[in-house]
């Protein structure tokens, strides 16, 4: 019985959201093409690997020791 309960609660909460198609215009009417998509990713995926690099070399970055006064 909870297990119906559950998919019942599921399939009424995932229904309305439908995929943008393009279909009588909206939002996905002027689709990109998929070359364009892919280096928006590259792009994407290039600054967050520069963004990494920064932080881990600030984070492990050695700073120098203070001299003993003896």
């Amino acid at each position: 019985m909870t297990r119906a309960l559950a998919a019942i609660v599921a399939l009424l909460v995932v229904a309305p959201a439908r995929a943008d198609h393009g279909v009588g215009g909206g939002a996905g009417s002027a689709a990109m093409s998929p070359l364009v998509t892919a280096l928006l990713w590259a792009v994407a995926a290039f600054l967050v690997g520069i963004a990494l690099v920064a932080i881990v070399t600030v984070l492990t970055r050695r700073r120098p020791s203070q001299p003993h006064d003896g």
